[in-house]
């Protein structure tokens, strides 16, 4: 029942990530058409604040609602709990709102941004957009526990279509470019708002219990700090590439996070389906085999999806995107790869959430985060943008290793590394940087699509042709 409830959940996800993010992406090269470089650089220097913003308002407390879920079902208090967590957020949101939006900290917020080139207002609008996505995390993590994959699926597709649709109307019919990307992406929070948010406080009982608020604060609190580094070690390098280089380089850089959205789709999807099956499973029998095991289809199938992605994304952007994000196809192979270490991250912490050991997980990104920016603020105003690709990888190789290692010592689980690695190097090794690199012509393509074969015929192997069958026909 578990396995097929994750295999539910996981497609169902997946299908609405693919239409979402794939859509994202299908939409790229008319969008751009109608922003610069410049222009879809101030979005990406803008986008650190959503992540910013929305874990420091949500405190890890939909981590805490997650874990007392059923414990809450039972006791049937669960409408009080829903109430005291959400009360706090949004009195906190309000609070922060206030303190970051006045004409003192407009002065702060300009040693980071070159507000001449970053209207003020938008980054009021981020921090909106930072506050709408705490609730709505809450929201979202309510239905993942209660397996209501359809709702968190159909909201997200029409979502979508809400903010691309408000984006082009306002884009091309009344010219408004950044102002007009940014108010698409308020509507479509504001619609999930409407789809999700009040149907999940239809549940509340207004009874504001501090007991319960103080035991998600401990639960949820180191997340915070972890959240926040995790935040540093993906979007730190925007900022520095606007502060030292400049937006149209962030423009062609965030282009490339944007083009890795496919990846995170699965990596999303499969993680919000196996975070309660992981957690049935690991209480009801830590000696379970599929604790460990399940992390190998899972890297594979990123493998895969990140094989395509690095070896075809120039004839892609060649063919598809305006000359002037033509630079974009330098950056996407590796954040590429990097996401793939990104899932290494977001399997194996599910292990600390569960012994509760969190301060492990604040740990191992302060000095994974503390080695990116110090790395970044040092090496890209002498080197250019490439020191951020490498040290984005760097530091999710560093977070990755210790991580195996606790939950090896502290927990006694063994992973096979050895297949875990090749798996991934597969991704990330000197014949594929050569081939990424490599001119467009028929016979590099050749020699493109030879290396993914090979590729995916070493993967089926490794993993086991008839497990792969099995689930298909599941």
């Amino acid at each position: 029942m578990a396995n097929k409830d994750l295999l539910k959940g996981t497609s169902i996800y997946t299908i609405s990530g693919i239409l979402t993010k794939a859509g994202s992406i299908l939409i790229l090269p008319l969008l751009i058409r109608y922003l610069t470089p410049t222009e879809y650089g101030i979005i990406g220097a803008l986008t650190p604040i959503v992540q910013i913003m929305s874990t420091i308002l949500i405190c890890g407390l939909n981590v805490a609602q997650m874990r007392n879920y059923n414990l809450n079902k039972r006791n049937e208090t669960i409408g009080s709990y829903i109430f005291t967590l959400n009360t706090f957020i949004i009195l906190l949101s309000i609070a922060v709102y206030f303190l970051l939006s006045n004409n003192i900290a407009k002065i702060l917020w300009g040693y980071i941004f070159d507000l001449n080139e970053i209207n003020f207002s938008y980054v009021k609008i981020y921090i909106v957009l930072g506050a709408l996505d705490a609730i709505l995390f809450m929201a979202i993590s309510y239905f993942q526990m209660e397996k209501k994959y359809k709702r968190i699926g159909l909201g997200s597709i029409l979502s979508f279509l809400v903010n691309f649709g408000l984006t082009f109307l306002l884009i091309i019919n009344f010219n408004m470019g950044v102002k007009g990307r940014v108010l698409g992406i308020l509507s479509g929070k504001m619609f999930l708002i409407l789809v999700h948010y009040i149907k999940y406080i239809s549940k509340i009982k207004p009874k504001f219990r501090l007991d319960f608020l103080k035991g998600s604060l401990a639960i949820g609190t180191p997340m915070i700090l972890t959240g926040l580094l995790g935040t540093l070690i993906n979007y730190s390098d925007r900022v520095i590439l606007a502060k030292y280089i400049s937006l149209e380089v962030v423009g062609h850089y965030s282009l490339a996070y944007t083009g890795g959205l496919i990846l995170l789709v699965f990596i999303d999807s499969f993680i919000n389906a196996w975070t309660p099956v992981f957690y049935d499973k690991i209480e009801k029998n830590k000696q379970d085999n599929s604790l460990t095991n399940t992390i190998e289809g899972f890297i594979a199938g990123l493998t895969v999806v990140a094989l395509v992605g690095q070896l075809f994304s120039k004839e892609i952007i060649y063919f598809v995107f305006p000359e002037n994000y033509y630079n974009t196809v330098d950056y996407l192979p590796y954040i590429i790869s990097s996401s793939v270490l990104q899932g290494f991250v977001y399997y194996l912490s599910l292990f600390l959430f569960h012994f509760k050991d969190n301060k492990y997980t604040s740990v191992v990104s302060a000095v994974s985060a503390l080695i990116n920016i110090m790395v970044n603020i040092i090496f890209i105003p002498r080197f250019g943008v490439m020191v951020s690709v490498w040290s984005t990888i760097l530091s999710f190789i560093l977070s990755v290793t210790i991580y195996f290692v606790i939950i090896k010592i502290k927990y006694k689980f063994s992973f096979k590394y050895i297949k875990l690695i090749m798996i991934y190097l597969l991704s990330l090794n000197p014949i594929i940087i050569y081939l990424f690199e490599s001119n467009i012509s028929f016979i590099n393509f050749m020699f493109k699509l030879l290396y993914f074969i090979i590729s995916l015929v070493i993967i089926v192997n490794m993993i086991e042709l008839k497990k792969i069958i099995k689930i298909i026909k599941r």
